[in-house]
């Protein structure tokens, strides 16, 4: 009988899955577990990968989704599959440390309410290289992962419902009607929308910062800001269904743009988009300045940087291809970006930096 359900979704992951199913067979401590990875309709050969492998230390489940349909059908159908009383989520880029498994199985037993939720730690591995981006996205920016500011043994709200590794009682997750919705079209805020429904059904997210597992996921600024066009573009569905949560996801800056978007003559110029266009290429070209770059101003910079593509999202998701989308992203350049900018051009101390990041301030 399994202590625990480790369930995986998986997306065309060929390339490193083995490193990570190798990982599981190296877990100390004598709980049984078993891995249920769902491959969601990928074409790269996961689904060969992920079936011809033969594990020793755990029983190995694969199933396929047929078309890609998103994280939240996938561990949806790990759900159902769960044998084991404790179900511990992770990604198919996460490589566990030796004792994940038996942590989260242990931190149960002490934490043994049904409603009480093991979040464990992600921190880049230390074989890969770790640019200026990503330190901020994990840390004072916690953009992507809020640990910088986690202290273990702490309980948070449902926002720090990581399924990158993070263990929940079976039943419990079960007792609801719906579990992940699948109506999310991108991996953001569908674990968080499913964790605000068990908050209200008494969840509790304890951190423990023992239990570690690595992200191998580079990112750069590309790949990261088009990731906050779409949290931004979740948090607005999520938003809808839950109207209680804009208080943390619709930010200040974000509401006195989206007001100012009501009033277009109160502008300075009228929008285009073209301008937004050009405005977005000069943000990308000097975040890729910033990208290996230790300065302080570095963290400055992608604060606003990146709120900008979360706030496109959100306002895309709501009002899309509309002249509202583009008043709105004009009034948020004018009256939210360009003043955050000033602050970075404050702290950089680089004539060449500081001539850059006059240029953009005069071009917002």
């Amino acid at each position: 009988m399994v202590a625990v359900s480790v369930v995986m979704p998986c997306h065309n992951r060929a390339f490193d899955l083995l490193r990570v199913l190798r990982a599981y067979e190296r877990q100390e401590g004598d709980v049984p577990f078993e891995i249920i990875a769902v491959d969601d309709g990928s074409t790269d050969g996961t689904f060969e990968v992920l079936s011809s492998y033969s594990p020793s230390r755990f029983s190995l489940r694969v199933e396929r989704l047929d078309e890609s349909q998103g994280p939240a059908r996938a561990r949806n159908r790990g759900i159902a599959l769960a044998q084991a009383p404790i179900i511990l989520f992770v990604g198919d880029d996460i490589l566990p440390s030796p004792r994940l498994v038996q942590g989260h199985w242990e931190s149960h037993q002490v934490y043994r309410s049904r409603q009480v939720a093991i979040l464990g730690r992600i921190a880049w591995p230390p074989d890969m290289a770790v640019s200026t981006l990503m330190k901020h996205i994990d840390g004072v920016g916690a953009q992507q992962f809020s640990y910088h500011f986690l202290k273990d043994g702490c309980e948070y709200d449902f926002r720090h419902f990581y399924t990158a590794n993070v263990s929940i009682k079976r039943d419990f997750l079960r007792s609801l009607e719906r579990w992940f919705d699948p109506s999310f079209p991108y991996a953001a805020f569908e674990d968080a929308e499913l964790a605000f429904r068990m908050a209200q059904r008494g969840l509790r997210i304890i951190y423990r910062r023992p239990l570690l597992a690595y992200h191998y996921h580079y990112h750069t600024v590309w790949s990261f800001s088009r990731r906050q066009y779409k949290s931004g573009y979740s948090a607005w569905l999520f938003v809808k269904k839950h109207p209680y949560v804009a208080r943390w996801l619709i930010r200040r800056g974000h509401v006195v743009a989206l007001a100012a978007a009501s009033c277009p003559w109160r502008l300075e110029r009228a929008d285009s988009h073209g301008y937004l266009r050009r405005l977005e290429e000069v943000l990308l070209h000097l975040a890729s300045s910033y990208e290996w770059d230790p300065s302080p101003a570095a963290d400055a910079f992608y604060l606003p940087f990146l709120d900008y593509f979360y706030f496109k999202g959100l306002v895309d998701a709501m009002a899309g291809g509309s002249p509202f989308a583009e008043r709105a992203l004009r009034a948020y350049v004018v009256l939210e970006l360009k003043r955050r900018l000033k602050f970075a051009l404050a702290l950089e101390r680089r004539p060449e930096k500081a001539e850059l990041l006059k240029d953009l301030c005069n071009l917002a």
